[in-house]
């Protein structure tokens, strides 16, 4: 509002000013008009006076000058003395000597005449009266006298204004020719030369100046008041503007001190001769973690972690800060928790009040540092690495290489710059391509890498990885390339091991199964193009596994390297033999034009591995099962032909350690084995699983007293699935464990049912399979399941065959005691048919013994038959045993097994197998009889 009040009075106030300047203007412009009107006359006058004098001294110089006798130019009478005045012309023509003096008077009166211009020769010794001075000029001569070297004034001369100019006249030698009877000498003054000039013209200039000058500073004038009243127009809005514009420079403020305040570089001003810091901004506070009003007020050193000086600098601090403007130092900042902060400074001095301060703009540059050690750490890293490191410009051209580069091949970065250096060509004709591939697809490859045999130097080579990566600039354009090198002889070397271990055999350094593969499906290949035939040989030994067992796997092992020897020998060249693990070999025979010829080299193959072999003074009986098959007829890849020859060898020793070829029945069959096993791993999930019950009868009296449970499977699409069938499928996927267990369950609860419904029950046979006889818990097991179901042990008879014990006897004998502890009656299946001893059979806790069906079948027909039957009751009753048959389906039969008095007897001719329904129907009715 001040302002606004400044603006309200400054017009008129304006307008007296500028009206006083305008007349000091015009008094200033008159004298300076009438000052050079006299300045204007003082040169004409000097200008008039320079030509007099001049005049005078060359007249002087000539002597005189002689002119014709006249009435305007009578000889001068004061030049009488001279006897040279007046002279004639050889033409009788009289002339008369006219002196500087004569002349110049004359001159000025011309000068008068014409031009109103007077000039006036005076003398302090006048020849001639006219020549005396004036009042004004006599005083001026005393002037002369006094040393002034000029008198000028104005004055009136016959009422009209002149100037008047008048200056020294000095004797010179010329001059003593008509004055020196006056008694002057040389350089001596002896008068004056006065020069007056009208004003009158002058002054008409000076009035036409001042004229126009008046006219100019009237408009000039006006055009002031017409602004003091535009000004005055406008002091209103003006008035508004002096608001808006104070509001304006109040957020500008604002506005700065925003600036000043969230700008990301630190402020500060500080007074240079105390150190004290006067301000800064809440950046510069933040980066020692502190706030502003925490150090305005304090010492610098409060910042400044090696302060040395009294205002809290180091002396090098200080000295630098000594620099030319703008200078930037490097500094370190003191945090308020103790840390150190790297900062850039740069400084301004500035002045204020005569007050000197140091103004500096700290920029946080740890980062930046921590930075740049990490470039230079990376640099020394690339520099010290075992890895050869080059890079190249987008030509190929080498442009940096790492020391581990140089010495790994020998090179300096100006040989590979070479244009017939091998590497320098290598680089260029590899990143040539690599662009071209990238200019072609449009995408710069992300890296490249090969390996390749690389030449050093010196010519000794060596393998090495090469990988190249483009390098791009801070906008992203390719600008260079980068090549690591890394030797990797070693890893070459290794891998080469690698790959043998991979593809052969660790115990016999024969091939395995992968090379074996590989073999085989080129073999196949090349057969296909020259239609040959591909045979491949499946030999598995026989008994390995006793072999292992008894007597170790070192002897084990050893028997496999030897067998894997003789079968190196036994082949041709261009076989391979394989080892796919275990006691399984397989050979190779590409290229075979006949079956004679298999059959040869299987043969030889057979009596190779047929000689005994001897390890550790033992000499080990060898035999193996072999199982062919052949391209194109049983399989056109390694794994199917692999496949068929494993089941032409189960074929091979289920006939007995023979060679047998692959038939396709035997895939159909293998196929049929699998979906068996499908469906019976289904059936036990989802209760087909049933079980038959074939009654056993006293043999003298047909009484019902026993029985053996009989699995079925009642398969929903086919129907009863005989167990000759489905059982060795079981035994093979090891299903069969658990359907003895189901067996076995089912058997007991059933034995407890008939309980509960008042039936006596009879004694139960269940058949144990040799995967449920191996486990060490069979007798707990079966403890415990007649212990949950209620149901007494001596109910329960397993049966087990011969084979089954004879495997392991000893062990077998310790299961069958422990069941005969919980007292589970036992019963030896099939007896007569297998290989054990009368000694082993005495040692069996045994209570029955069952005479096999294929001597049953031959009873009254076969007296070798009939012998057998005999025996076995009368060593079954010699040892404590029970006697049964199975298998009775005629009268014969039975008469003959009552003869020799058999204990019990089961089969058609009493009741075939019934389901549990008939079962208990057939128990319940025996016991009400």
């Amino acid at each position: 509002m001040e302002s606004a009040k400044a603006l309200r009075i400054l017009w008129p106030l304006g307008l007296i000013l500028w009206t006083g300047l305008i007349l000091l203007l015009g008094y200033q412009q008159q004298q300076h008009h009438r000052q050079a009107v006299l300045d204007m006359a003082r040169a004409e006058a000097i200008g008039s006076y320079n030509k007099d004098l001049v005049y005078r001294r060359w007249v002087a110089r000539q002597g005189g000058v002689y002119v014709s006798t006249s009435a305007y130019t009578p000889a001068n009478p004061y030049l009488a003395h001279l006897p040279e005045r007046d002279i004639t012309t050889s033409t009788g023509k009289p002339l008369t000597l006219v002196n500087p003096a004569y002349m110049t008077r004359q001159v000025h009166e011309l000068a008068t005449e014409q031009y109103g211009n007077r000039g006036h020769i005076t003398s302090r010794k006048p020849l001639r009266p006219e020549n005396a001075p004036d009042a004004w000029e006599r005083a001026s001569l005393e002037a002369f006298a006094q040393g002034v070297p000029e008198t000028l004034s104005v004055a009136e001369i016959d009422g009209a204004p002149y100037l008047r100019l008048m200056r020294p006249m000095i004797t010179e030698v010329p001059c003593l020719k008509c004055h020196a009877c006056q008694g002057y000498q040389a350089g001596e003054q002896r008068g004056g030369i006065s020069v007056s000039i009208p004003l009158r013209p002058y002054q008409a200039i000076q009035a036409q100046l001042t004229r126009l000058g008046t006219i100019h500073l009237a408009i000039l004038w006006l055009l002031g008041l017409l602004f003091f009243l535009y000004f005055k127009r406008v002091v209103d809005a003006r008035i508004r503007e002096v608001e808006q514009a104070r509001s304006a420079v109040e957020q500008s403020e604002r506005k700065y001190r925003l600036l000043f305040n969230e700008m990301e570089i630190g402020f500060g001003l500080a007074d240079t001769a105390s150190g004290e810091i006067l301000d800064c901004n809440p950046c510069l506070a933040r980066l020692v973690e502190r706030s502003p009003a925490e150090l305005i007020g304090q010492k610098q050193s409060i910042l400044h972690p090696e302060a040395t000086t009294p205002e809290g600098l180091t002396e090098d601090f200080v000295a630098r800060r000594q620099a030319p403007q703008g200078n930037i130092l490097n500094a370190q900042l003191l945090t308020k928790s103790g840390q150190i902060r790297e900062v850039e400074i740069q400084t301004r001095r500035l002045e204020l009040d005569g007050r000197q301060l140091f103004l500096g703009m700290f920029k946080d540059v740890t980062d930046l540092h921590a930075h740049a050690r990490q470039s230079f750490l990376l640099l020394q890293a690339i520099e010290q690495s075992p890895i050869a490191i080059l890079i190249t410009d987008l030509q190929g051209v080498p442009q940096y290489i790492n020391r581990y580069f140089s010495v790994q091949k020998g090179y300096r970065l100006a040989d590979l710059q070479r244009s017939d250096n091998p590497v320098h060509q290598f680089l260029r004709r590899h990143i040539a391509d690599f662009r071209q591939n990238g200019a072609a697809t449009g995408i710069v490859p992300a890296d490249w890498t090969e390996e390749r045999l690389a030449q050093r130097k010196n010519g000794s080579t060596y393998w090495e990885r090469s990988s190249f990566s483009p390098v791009y600039d801070q906008q992203g354009q390719l600008s260079h390339f980068l090549m690591l090198g890394e030797d990797i002889s070693d890893e070459k070397n290794s891998a080469l091991q690698f790959e043998y271990l991979a593809t052969h055999d660790s115990l016999t350094g024969l091939a395995n199964r992968l090379l074996l593969h590989d073999r085989t499906d080129q073999a196949i290949l090349k057969a296909k193009r020259q239609r040959q035939q591909v045979f491949l040989l499946l030999l598995d030994l026989d008994r390995f596994k006793i072999v292992n067992d008894s007597l170790g796997h070192d002897i084990g092992d050893q028997l496999l390297l030897q067998v894997a020897e003789r079968l190196r020998g036994a082949v041709r060249e261009s076989d391979t033999v394989a080892r796919l693990g275990g006691d399984e070999f397989v050979v190779l025979f590409p290229e075979v034009n006949s079956d004679a010829t298999i059959v040869d080299l299987a043969e030889s193959i057979r009596r190779a591995i047929a000689n005994p072999i001897r390890i550790q003074q033992r000499e080990i009986l060898v035999t193996a099962s072999i199982g062919l098959s052949q391209y194109p007829a049983h399989g056109d890849s390694c794994a199917e032909l692999i496949r068929h020859a494993d089941l032409a060898m189960y074929r091979a020793k289920e006939s007995g350690n023979c060679l047998c070829s692959f038939d396709p029945a035997m895939d159909q069959r293998m196929a049929e084995t699998l979906e068996i096993e499908s469906d019976l791993r289904y059936a036990l999930t989802r209760d087909q699983l049933l079980l038959h019950y074939q009654p056993k009868v006293a043999c003298a009296t047909g009484q019902l007293i026993g029985m053996e449970a009989l699995l079925r499977w009642r398969h929903p699409e086919k129907g009863l699935i005989s167990p000759a069938l489905f059982i060795p499928v079981a035994e093979q996927t090891g299903l069969i464990g658990e359907i003895g267990s189901w067996v076995l369950d089912t058997v007991c609860r059933q034995i407890a049912d008939w309980q509960r419904n008042g039936l006596q029950p009879v004694t139960v046979a269940i058949n144990l399979s040799a995967r449920q006889f191996e486990r060490a818990d069979l007798a707990c097991q079966i403890h415990d399941q007649l212990q949950d179901c209620g149901v007494a042990a001596g109910l329960l008879e397993v049966e087990l065959t011969e084979g089954l014990i004879m495997k392991k006897p000893l062990a077998a004998v310790q299961i069958m005691e422990q069941l005969k502890q919980y007292g589970v009656r036992i019963a030896l299946d099939d007896f007569g048919t297998g290989y054990s001893s009368l000694n082993y059979l005495r040692r069996f806790p045994l209570d029955v013994l069952k005479i096999d069906r294929s001597f049953v079948d031959d009873l009254g027909e076969d007296r070798s038959a009939e012998a057998v039957a005999t025996s076995i009751v009368s060593i079954a009753h010699s040892l404590g045993l029970q006697a049964v048959a199975e298998g009775v389906e005629t009268e014969i039969q039975l008469r003959f097994l009552r003869q020799i008095g058999c204990d019990q007897v089961q089969g058609y001719y009493f009741h075939k197998p019934l389901p549990v329904e008939a079962i208990t129907e057939l128990l319940a009715r025996s016991q009400q009889g």
